[in-house]
């Protein structure tokens, strides 16, 4: 899924629920307040789809209890949803809804979630948002692991184990491309390993990536060491 492990508290279910968004492409902000009919209100996680044409407003209100959510909460934020005139609202809760909960919300623009359930139902849409972001670190690799195609600086020859190595060692990012966002689903298959390189460009250890989020997270962490090592191979820096 999308988290890999569960917020501690509430004030770490909110900052999930706008991380989510904010990384599906949504603009999203936590604790923003908000004009309503009645005045001023405080929203949990306020999301707008600025991709989308008409740019429609969630409301999302994350309810961090030990207990089934109750239908009064149902019927508070109705109205708040209402009286901003958003397209969409989600409660969030930790353990569930009570029954009337359910019949509260039926036929109305709210959508009763746990955090799984709204990871599962971003999910595809995560994915391909941060592949489509990181694509960028992928393109200044892509004349050096397009082997034979660059020439070593010094004009001799390259060390092919080595950049079987390299390669190797940087494969999720060199991956990365211009299909990944347009394609159904961007699916990798994990778990993986990868081999951990020092500046010699030897193995020094390795890595098991096991979910998506180590995934983007190694990405995004190793951006400037993968285009230095190959740098180095291509002896293009010392």
């Amino acid at each position: 899924m999308i988290f890999d492990r569960e917020p501690k508290d509430w004030k770490e279910l909110q900052k999930f629920v706008g991380q989510l968004f904010s990384e599906c492409g949504f603009n999203a902000e936590v604790s923003k307040v908000v004009e309503l009919v009645r005045g001023k209100k405080e929203i949990d996680v306020f999301v707008q789809d600025v991709e989308s044409e008409y740019k429609p407003v969630i409301l999302v209100e994350c309810k961090f209890w030990n207990r089934p959510i109750d239908q009064e909460v149902i019927h508070s934020f109705r109205t708040v949803l209402n009286d901003y005139g958003a397209n969409l609202g989600y409660i969030v809760s930790k353990v569930g809804f009570q029954q009337g909960c359910i019949d509260a919300a039926m036929k109305t623009n709210i959508k009763l979630v746990t955090l799984k359930d709204i990871e599962n139902q971003y999910f595809e849409r995560w994915k391909k948002a941060l592949a489509r972001k990181y694509r960028k670190y992928a393109d200044p690799l892509f004349p050096y692991w397009d082997y034979p195609g660059k020439r070593v600086a010094d004009g001799g020859a390259i060390d092919s184990k080595k950049w079987i190595l390299v390669h190797q060692a940087y494969r999720p990012i060199c991956e990365l491309g211009p299909g990944d966002d347009l394609v159904s689903t961007y699916t990798k298959n994990l778990p993986f390993v990868l081999p951990i390189i020092n500046d010699s460009l030897e193995v020094i250890g390795s890595l098991t990536i096991t979910t998506y989020r180590e995934l983007f997270n190694f990405i995004n962490e190793n951006k400037e060491k993968a285009l230095k090592h190959y740098k180095i191979l291509y002896r293009e820096e010392v």
